[in-house]
């Protein structure tokens, strides 16, 4: 795997820590809103607790390179894993919505992990950053989501949805394993102190902020689409869960196809934002689909582009990883893991009033989302050509962050 992957050695334990981390992920997240439902939740609730969770993350997020700092990185890691494990479990035993809250927490602490991975591996991989985060927050993940949603549909067809989060906790639990050999560069905690960098310098950063400005808008107009697909599939398409949950493994498929794409083509790598617009327009024409035909053929197809989601979201945090000063990164990473949770929190709150009121009215208004975006995101391009700094520059700040 290292010689196909080209991956340093010291960046393999995060991507098959992430691989099985992903795959907690794919056991549950397609039957997640029918669990809310059948514990009594009405619809415009459960777009509530989908959307909960990135507000809840705020108080975890926000101090997390301070965290980090203190416990260092692999413990920190691994103590928020094994509360979402816990977490999961309760679900799976949980008898009413209200009780999904422990679940909430638990998962809202375990989102910690991705911006303290994604400095990392910042860090670990030198002048190939887009395509070292193409394959290990992309390529990865994606092939994991591919399997675990089919053992997972298999498990709830036979044990019912209590199974999906049994198996995403079992799924967590491995991925540990591989997280417990992750070895930080000797003193990286103290070149990322808070002592050099603060949230307000970090924001005051142009690169930064034409960053969280686009993961904004595009997580919530396409979260705003995907919210409800599975609801949609099971009340308005007549589908079981087992078969939703099986289906939305080609999810998994389009962000690896994705993210492999980006691996191989420099064009991709040097134009984020380009790649970006690629995968947001995949998952408009998703959007159509969903909302236009019932025929599984063509629905494949739309959960296939579905997968632009988290590759829009991996190549924004791939480009901050290029734009963000070395000295800034670990809190440019939580800035934009904040700002991605809030809006992936927004889209599914806003869309349930409007799902309620008419269930293919969240697509039409994600459509026009998707067409707005394309432009903006030519234009950001643009703008982030003009502001990247020069290879050399990049690479000094990283052997001499005292002065960055």
């Amino acid at each position: 795997m290292r010689v196909r992957l080209d991956l340093p050695p010291a960046i393999l334990p995060i991507f098959w820590g992430l691989f099985f981390l992903e795959a907690t992920f794919g056991a549950y997240l397609s039957v997640w809103p029918l669990w809310i439902e059948r514990l009594g939740a009405p619809v415009t609730i459960v777009g509530l607790v989908l959307g909960s969770s990135g507000f809840i993350r705020l108080l975890v997020i926000a101090p997390s390179a301070s965290i980090a700092d203190r416990l260092g990185y692999r413990r920190a890691i691994l103590i928020c894993r094994s509360i979402t494990a816990i977490g999961l479990l309760s679900a799976a035993f949980a008898t009413h919505w209200t009780q999904l809250i422990f679940m909430l927490v638990c998962g809202a602490i375990g989102e910690l992990v991705f911006p303290l991975l994604q400095v990392l591996v910042a860090a670990l991989a030198g002048d190939q950053r887009m395509r070292s985060f193409a394959l290990v927050f992309t390529v990865g993940p994606s092939i994991s989501l591919i399997a675990s949603p089919l053992i997972s549909g298999g498990l709830v067809a036979f044990f019912g949805i209590r199974a999906a989060f049994v198996f995403a906790a079992a799924c967590t639990t491995v991925s540990l394993f591989f997280l417990a050999q992750i070895r930080e560069p000797e003193g990286f905690s103290k070149r990322s102190s808070v002592s050099t960098s603060t949230y307000r310098d970090t924001i005051g950063d142009p690169g930064v902020r034409l960053v969280a400005g686009l993961l904004l808008i595009t997580v919530f107009s396409l979260s705003f689409g995907t919210a409800f697909i599975p609801t949609f599939l099971e009340d308005v398409r007549g589908l079981n869960p087992a078969v939703i949950s099986m289906i939305s493994a080609g999810a998994a498929i389009g962000s690896a196809t994705f993210g492999l794409a980006v691996a191989r083509i420099r064009k991709l790598q040097r134009s984020p934002f380009l790649a970006v617009a690629v995968a947001v327009t995949a998952l408009g024409f998703g959007f159509v689909i969903f909302r236009s035909s019932g025929y599984m053929p063509l629905l494949a197809i739309a959960f296939y582009a579905r997968g632009g989601l988290f590759s829009a979201w991996a190549m924004l945090s791939a480009a901050l990883g290029e734009l963000a000063p070395a000295a800034h990164r670990a809190r440019a990473f939580a800035t934009t893991e904040m700002v991605g949770g809030i809006a992936y929190a927004l889209g599914p709150i806003a869309a349930g009033p409007l799902y309620a009121r008419r269930e293919t009215l969240p697509f039409d208004v994600a459509i026009i989302m998707c067409v707005i975006l394309i432009p903006v995101l030519f234009l950001a391009q643009r703008k982030s050509t003009k502001l990247r700094r020069p290879r050399e520059e990049l690479i000094v700040s990283e052997l001499n962050p005292e002065g960055a």
